[in-house]
């Protein structure tokens, strides 16, 4: 049986964090970080093949975790209910608007791990 991809969700809102990771979680490793700080943690101890991160964390996203997503080649799909936080983050990412159906969901991140 092929190993199952790796997915890190960066998402402070409890609520929301259960819903994707659970929905996530029949297809995918999965592990979540409710901050950027912790994000970051996870990220250079795993071996993650995409990460989705919500753009409006408390204490924002910190100088470090996008960069190090991008040396480490792992895609980031940004989620928000603002699209103008995204625009923030830089290089051209992939963007969910929130509240967002679980198919949509489900149906970008397996786009995103097709590339």
């Amino acid at each position: 049986m092929p190993e199952r991809k790796h997915v890190l969700v960066v998402e402070d809102d409890p609520l929301v964090a259960e819903i994707v990771v659970d929905s996530l979680s029949d297809d995918y490793a999965v592990e979540h970080a409710a901050d950027a700080r912790n994000g970051l943690a996870l990220l250079q101890r795993g071996s993650f093949d995409l990460m989705l991160l919500d753009c409006t964390l408390p204490g924002g996203l910190g100088q470090e975790l996008v960069p190090a997503a991008d040396r480490a080649r792992v895609p980031v799909l940004l989620m928000s209910g603002n699209p103008e936080r995204a625009r923030e983050v830089p290089g051209e990412r992939p963007f969910l608007l929130k509240p967002f159906s679980l198919s949509d969901l489900l149906d970008r991140v397996a786009g995103l791990m097709r590339r």
